[in-house]
């Protein structure tokens, strides 16, 4: 009978391979599982934070609008202005003998009863080659006969007219079959007609053409046919700008959460040491223990991201079509930047993994025999080099003061190099507080040397709350110098700018009695202010193109002329130009006696600049130096009489100024818009810049209710790793008194400590940043910043004094597990 002698398999690798960190990650679920009330908050944090994530990228993903309201699915849009229709039939065809395969859009203009505005009337084909997107069936059906028409909603409310009724528009009987919309341009107020070479039974005055040519086929077109045509070339709105912001916060609030989860995985990994013991006493390597809570913290952290993704959809998808009036186009609720999505996910795996790394690379590190006596070695002071702090500093502010708030590169490496070195200053920061508490109390002294002698988890949690603060208290800052005091702004709170329509440099034009009409209401409600109302006047140009600059579909209008300054090879920098006049020579201050007979332009700009809006190119304007308004919307450029004459132009009344001898109340500017809805024209008041006092407080009140998240989280760990400490003080004799003592005061340092770093480092950032100019920073808002200086270390005291002073569940021994 022969024996068998079994031996070791030669391949076998002596960490055990695969089944040994199968093994060890399916131990890691399971301590997850019971372990899922300490890990529940970090879970919530991730969770959150990806959630609104998912929002926030979402939204900045459909709100933009597109182009496709303007060209559908074409590349190319032309407008035709003839001057008859056998004119416009033959651009027509030249068009389409150039561009090939072409949809034809009909346009006609109908006056609105009692306003100087007109509605569009167009042809078009609801199934067209490249229209179809930019027409939807609401209700009804679409017109199919030469006097159907279908309107949007909002023309129906002009009209006071519905499906299956009728309605007179310019002045002929059409019958009323459906309600239409642009789903991507949901302000487009008009009247759909049948498809045809008529608008709803009249001749078009205007065509649209749209096409889908190279540009090189698009600039043979355009230079052989040299009829009067406004052109357009698609240009989408590019997303990315947004959608990389949006993640980048989300990213840096990940880096938040992360900083603290450090220190709860840390006094996980202290409370599993006698595990972690055995497991190394029969047989588990480095390897395994460092996997073990590697495996813990990326099942945390794929948990919270599946939870908060899952969340962040849910939460989009009612959220979506409330989106739709403010963006002005209705929204894919599931055209989601999934590519986005999945890397907000990856990132929300990544950043409880690497916040496991640390404590993991310590705890693997422990010999056996000391892990399985349950006692955690001296918590090691940190090792941050105080030089490379400020040297990351030092760098920061160099980058910021360079960029000159221009350069975006700069600006993010002295951001980001600004931060770094704030993380490095951290534990060092908590170790000169603990020097400081010789002279406290004994609660308050007991309480400053736990923090120095768990400076690594409090130092982590402190450079969190830095994060947490400065960045509101920064938004907060910039909030209060974009605010404007009662000296700047767009016009002063007694001054009122009236416009006859709304696309400037496109002026509607008013016959006679029109203008007659409105001109006798504008200067009613001026005189029911005690003023008068200041006449504005723009030139224009005969030889001028009709259908230059503004919304190309908003019917008959005038373009004036305009000065401005180059800014590129083929771009311009304009703002409109007034007419000098001896009204408002008075009103704006200004002498026209004093200019010269070849001045054309009186401004206070002292750059080069250019009259556009004329037929000529490269017409330098020779300009006199006046002075001018602090603020913005006041007209500040006039056209000298001499050089409208010298120049043939003419002149088209454009709107009023209105200088109250007081400021106006809520129910004068309330009575100036409904002068304006009456009569169709627009109105400017001051802002009120409410948005930006929003964004002040919301900053704060949001940066204050993470602090409180990371500090409800720190002090927990703290306390907790502090345990055997609070026994022995119970066991002594304390009270609840100095139990919640002790857990405030932690809280109420650790807190105090934060918001002084935050803000110190929030303006050191932006006095770097506006180093040539720190006018702006002068503005501070006291009332936010006094709250978060003194409020948050105040709530966070409260509410640790509240939730402390549990009597310990034992008090002679650790508990096992």
């Amino acid at each position: 009978m022969n024996a068998t002698t079994l031996t070791p398999a030669q391949n076998r690798r002596p960490d055990g391979g695969l089944p040994a960190r199968s093994a060890v990650v399916r131990w890691a679920w399971r301590l997850l599982l019971r372990e899922w009330r300490q890990q529940l908050l970090l879970v919530c944090l991730v969770a959150f934070t990806v959630a609104a994530a998912v929002c926030g990228l979402a939204a900045a993903h459909a709100y933009p609008a597109s182009a496709a309201g303007t060209f559908g699915s074409a590349q190319q849009r032309v407008r035709l202005d003839g001057v008859n229709p056998q004119q416009i039939r033959a651009q027509v065809a030249a068009a389409r003998t150039k561009l090939g395969r072409v949809e034809v859009i009909g346009h006609r203009a109908v006056p609105i009863p009692g306003s100087v505005r007109s509605m569009d009337v167009r042809a078009q084909d609801p199934h067209g080659r490249y229209g179809s997107p930019m027409l939807r069936l609401v209700s009804g059906r679409y017109p199919g006969a030469g006097r159907e028409i279908a309107l949007t909603r909002s023309a129906a409310d002009l009209f006071r007219t519905r499906p299956g009724a009728q309605v007179v528009l310019g002045g002929q009987l059409l019958s009323v079959v459906g309600l239409v919309e642009n789903p991507q341009k949901l302000n487009d107020v008009f009247a759909l007609a049948a498809p045809g070479s008529q608008v709803a039974a009249r001749p078009a005055t205007s065509a649209v053409v749209l096409a889908d040519v190279s540009p090189g086929a698009f600039s043979a077109y355009r230079q052989a046919d040299d009829s009067p045509k406004f052109i357009q070339e698609r240009q989408d709105f590019d997303q990315a700008p947004i959608t990389t912001a949006v993640f980048a916060l989300a990213t840096v609030v990940l880096l938040l959460v992360s900083l603290v989860a450090a220190a709860g995985f840390a006094v996980l990994a202290q409370r599993r040491l006698r595990q972690l013991g055995v497991l190394a006493s029969i047989g588990a390597t480095t390897r395994h223990l460092r996997l073990l809570l590697l495996a813990h913290g990326a099942l945390t952290g794929v948990c919270a991201a599946a939870v908060g993704t899952l969340a962040g959809v849910l939460a989009w998808l009612p959220l979506a079509p409330h989106m739709e009036d403010a963006a002005s186009h209705r929204i894919d609720r599931l055209a989601l930047p999934w590519a986005l999505l999945v890397l907000m996910a990856l990132a929300a795996v990544l950043a409880p993994t690497a916040a496991a790394w640390w404590p993991a690379r310590v705890v693997a590190r422990i010999p056996a025999a000391r892990a399985l006596s349950a006692r955690p070695p001296r918590p090691v002071p940190a090792r941050q080099s105080a030089w490379a702090a400020l040297v990351l500093l030092a760098a920061g502010v160099g980058c910021l003061v360079a960029a000159h708030r221009v350069n975006g590169l700069l600006i993010s490496l002295g951001i980001v190099a600004f931060v770094l070195g704030l993380l490095l200053l951290s534990p060092l920061f908590v170790r000169a507080m603990a020097a400081t508490a010789v002279r406290m109390p004994f609660t308050a002294r007991l309480a400053m040397r736990g923090l120095g002698r768990y400076q690594a988890r409090s130092g982590a949690a402190l450079a969190a709350i830095t994060l947490a603060i400065g960045i509101p208290v920064a938004v907060s800052v910039l909030a209060a110098a974009s605010e404007v005091t009662a000296e700047r702004g767009n016009l002063a709170a007694s001054q009122l700018l009236i416009r006859i329509g709304s696309q400037e440099p496109v002026i509607p034009r008013l016959s006679d009695a029109e203008l007659v009409r409105v001109r006798d209401a504008v200067d009613q409600y001026a005189d029911a202010l005690g003023t008068t109302a200041t006449p504005l006047a723009m030139a224009y140009a005969t030889d001028a193109p009709q259908s230059r600059g503004g919304d190309v579909d908003t019917g008959a209008g005038q373009p004036v002329v305009e000065v401005g300054r180059k800014t590129g090879p083929h771009t311009w920098r304009s703002s409109a130009l007034y007419v000098a006049t001896s009204e408002t020579a008075r009103r704006f201050g200004f002498d026209l006696a004093t200019a010269a007979p070849d001045t054309d332009v009186l401004t206070p700009l002292r750059a080069r600049l250019e009259l556009l809006g004329t037929s000529r190119r490269d017409l330098v304007a020779r300009t006199r130096h006046v002075q001018g308004s602090a603020y913005t919307s006041v007209p500040d450029a006039f056209l000298t009489s001499a050089a409208l004459h010298r120049l043939g132009w003419h002149t088209i009344t454009v709107g009023w100024f209105v200088q109250a001898p007081h400021d106006l109340t809520a129910a004068q500017l309330t009575a100036a818009r409904d002068l304006a809805a009456a009569n169709g024209l627009v109105t400017q008041a001051r802002d009120r810049q409410d948005g930006l006092a929003t964004l002040r407080w919301a900053s704060v009140a949001g940066g204050a209710v993470l602090a409180l998240g990371v500090l409800a989280m720190t002090v927990g760990t703290i306390r907790g790793e502090a345990a055997d400490e609070l026994r022995t003080l119970t066991a002594t004799g304390a009270t609840t008194t100095i139990r919640r003592s002790l857990t405030a005061a932690t809280a109420g340092f650790l807190a105090l400590a934060g918001v002084l770093l935050g803000t110190a480092g929030a303006y050191a950032i932006l006095l770097a940043a506006y180093a040539d100019d720190r006018s702006p920073l002068t503005h501070v808002p006291y009332i936010p910043l006094a709250l978060t200086l003194l409020g948050l270390p105040v709530a966070a005291a409260a509410a640790a004094w509240l939730a402390a002073g549990r009597e310990p569940g034992s008090m002679t021994r650790r508990l096992l597990e």
